[in-house]
């Protein structure tokens, strides 16, 4: 007998199929509303020089008010859905990489209600100066809106000229080249 394999649609939950001792449960990469009530996604990027910037949004699609503090919890993702060996630097460490007041800002809490939305954002280098391990890119990201939360993966994927973004929508890649690492700024009200 084939496992059956029920994939989530509109928003709804995935449904999880049992095949003998093992339960499968689709990957699915939907628009809604994840458990932690915050949506993220791509908002914009930046490059000159090797420096590399990308805004994320964080919409709470939530009925409740929502509180984020500090900064988001990330991890980057290679093609094969694995994380990469990457340093996370926050707020002025990310000065190791290059010194952007916006990141540099303190952090505070951030209360969206409803509807709103706040933003951050993730800096890093283009450099490849160690030919002994391959390039390192990021081409997901594995993000929670604040440490414990729950957490949630996706493609960054930027539009041309502004307009919202789609699942057709051109996908960025974070090309750390050897760096391993990467800053991220504190949240900021939108």
């Amino acid at each position: 007998m084939l496992p059956l394999l029920l994939l989530a649609a509109c928003g709804t939950p995935p449904v999880a199929a049992r095949s003998g001792d093992i339960t499968l449960v689709p990957t699915v990469e939907a628009p809604g509303c994840p458990e932690s009530g915050i949506a993220v996604s791509a908002l914009e990027a930046e490059a000159a020089s090797g420096l590399r910037v990308l805004s994320l949004k964080a919409v709470n699609c939530g009925t409740e008010p929502r509180t984020l503090t500090g900064y988001p919890d990330l991890r980057l993702l290679d093609a094969d859905g694995r994380p990469l060996d990457v340093r996370v630097l926050t707020g002025a460490a990310s000065a190791e990489i290059s010194s952007v007041e916006a990141f540099t800002a303190p952090p505070g809490d951030v209360v969206l209600q409803p509807g709103a939305t706040a933003t951050t954002a993730v800096l890093w280098r283009n450099t490849y100066d160690d030919v002994s391990q391959p390039p390192q890119v990021g081409v997901r990201i594995d993000i929670a809106p604040v440490e414990g939360a729950p957490r949630q993966t996706f493609t960054p994927r930027l539009p041309p000229n502004g307009e919202p973004s789609r699942v057709d929508s051109p996908a960025v890649t974070l090309d750390l080249g050897s760096t391993g690492r990467i800053g991220v700024a504190p949240w900021k009200a939108q």
